[in-house]
């Protein structure tokens, strides 16, 4: 079991305010849980108007720090990784401008120490885009990724509202047809691809519905509260369909 994991990441040089970011975080193994301490910082705002900022989508407000525990499911996961994983060398000269910083540092149990850049990359980015938002969750600074389906049909309803807990690493499906309600969980690795398929629905260019339908069609609720009508999209509905 590895004693400790630190990452350290830079957005590239030529990357501007208020897109730049450099976070550092640290996960170790604890007693049936993952220990984390995670720093976030957004540099050079300061010299950006506000309402340029708001319009971006974001604030002065957004660096963020937050350290405390994650269940065993997030153990296991970084110790999987971990286990998998093999460093290169990392020479910071040989970045250039257009190129992010990325180390990752990790510590045996017996206290020796490898740093590089991981073979594995791309797992390291995605497992860490996923912790960052447990983290975020854990705070109470975002919720859960929570989205309802609904099909309304002469012959019956059909709804689906899903749940997933990245702070849990659960993905839970209440499913609701002929007025009869159950529960059902799926693999947390499949949520990576429901996800790219539910954000490439260009539902933007549909007025939404700021009431549940009553009327036939198919609707989706992305979680904000407004329905939007989903008709024209089979991918989305063929991928609701199949979890019944």
């Amino acid at each position: 079991m590895f004693q400790n994991a630190q990452i350290r990441f830079q957005t590239a040089r030529s990357l501007p305010a208020p897109y730049a970011y450099f976070f550092t975080l640290s996960a170790r193994p604890a007693t049936d849980s993952l220990a984390v301490d995670l720093s976030i910082t957004y540099p050079d705002r300061e010299d950006i108007d506000e309402d340029e900022l708001i319009a971006e989508g974001y604030t002065r407000e957004d660096d963020f720090v937050w350290n405390g525990r994650l269940g065993k499911v997030w153990q296991q996961a970084m110790e999987s990784l971990v286990e998998a994983t093999k460093l290169d060398p990392l020479n910071e000269d040989d970045l250039d401008e257009d190129d992010d910083f990325w180390e990752v540092t990790l510590t045996a149990e017996e206290a020796t120490q490898t740093a590089g850049m991981p073979q594995n990359y791309e797992r390291w980015q995605y497992l860490i885009q996923e912790l960052m938002q447990a983290a975020y969750e854990a705070a109470e600074r975002e919720r859960p990724f929570d989205v309802t389906f609904l099909e309304l049909k002469r012959e019956g309803d059909y709804e689906v509202h899903l749940t997933a807990s990245f702070a849990e690493r659960s993905v839970t499906l209440e499913i609701m047809r002929g007025g009869r309600s159950s529960l059902k969980t799926l693999p947390w690795k499949q949520l990576q691809p429901l996800m790219s398929t539910i954000y490439e629905l260009d539902i933007e260019e549909s007025e939404p519905e700021t009431k549940r339908p009553r009327h036939t069609g198919a609707w989706f609720n992305p979680g904000t509260g407004e329905w939007h009508d989903v008709g024209p999209y089979d991918d989305i509905i063929n991928l609701f369909r199949a979890m019944a």
